[in-house]
């Protein structure tokens, strides 16, 4: 991992330390067996074989257009032969500008755009309002990990004991410590998990991830509460600037605690029939 402290906050350093923080992250979460990751000089796979799209990509990309076409061909042979959905991150400075026009003749779908974001932690809020009986603490434990899962998967769409145990077995894997990377943190409700959140510190940047809240939960300020609760801690080990790719339902979240549009991330979608 990358371990100088970006310090400027301008847009062009924030967008390139957020490309590659996520591209770190994704190369960190490539270490469970069976995964696969490698860096060419034109782009950047991981394959983990968990079928979640966002944990098998293509990004850091800078293709030649002239052989764009066999590129692609070439570079989704592995994804096709393990049978995983993936995605291929277009940021800002991908090369060519218009690779989504050769990702749709290569049989691919636009999957959306969603904005980088990006907040100096200076600026991070002191205080938010009260909520009664919530509380936040880091995971540090297979006990809290496994309610992390649980509620984070639930967050996101998932059902109650339906949960893939590949997936359970990966973030299992990752492990869990305040001497990595990679820390996801647990919000009770009058003792009961409802909200997580992870944060990956790499590039130089505090990238926010995972921010999730049941739905029964929701409306109490507890999506602000255990955003800012990583970036706070971000913040007292020395780390100046935050950054996230925000989805509809958290874009206001994000905005009310301080968060700026940077950018625009596209992602194209290939999926198994």
């Amino acid at each position: 991992m990358s371990g100088r402290i970006l310090q400027q906050s301008g847009y062009p350093g924030v967008i390139a330390a957020m490309e590659k923080n996520l591209i770190e992250f994704i190369m960190y979460c490539s270490c469970i067996p069976g995964a696969q990751a490698y860096q060419s000089s034109d782009h950047i796979a991981a394959i983990t074989g968990i079928p979640q799209p966002s944990l098998n990509v293509v990004m850091g990309v800078k293709m030649d257009e002239q052989t764009i076409m066999t590129r692609i061909k070439e570079i989704m042979i592995p994804f096709q032969a393990r049978q995983v959905p993936m995605l291929w991150w277009l940021f800002p400075d991908t090369q060519p500008a218009n690779l989504g026009y050769y990702l749709k003749r290569s049989g691919l779908q636009y999957n959306g755009t969603e904005p980088g974001m990006m907040i100096e932690l200076s600026r991070l809020p002191t205080t938010l309002p009260t909520i009664d009986g919530f509380s936040i603490e880091e995971v540090e434990d297979a006990t809290a990990l496994n309610e992390w899962i649980q509620v984070s998967s639930i967050a996101f769409g998932g059902a109650a004991g339906n949960i893939d145990p590949e997936y359970i077995k990966f973030e299992q894997c990752l492990g869990w410590g305040k001497d990595l990377p990679d820390r996801r943190f647990l919000g009770r409700l009058h003792g009961k998990a409802v909200a997580t959140s992870s944060m990956f510190l790499g590039a130089g940047v505090a990238g926010l991830f995972s921010v999730g809240t049941l739905p029964e939960a929701r409306g109490q300020g507890i999506g602000s509460a255990i955003s800012v609760a990583p970036l706070s801690v971000a913040r007292t080990l020395g780390y100046n600037i935050g950054v996230l790719q925000a989805s509809p339902m958290g874009y206001s979240i994000y905005a009310r605690i301080g968060f700026q549009e940077c950018c625009s991330i596209q992602t194209y979608l290939w999926a198994p029939r």
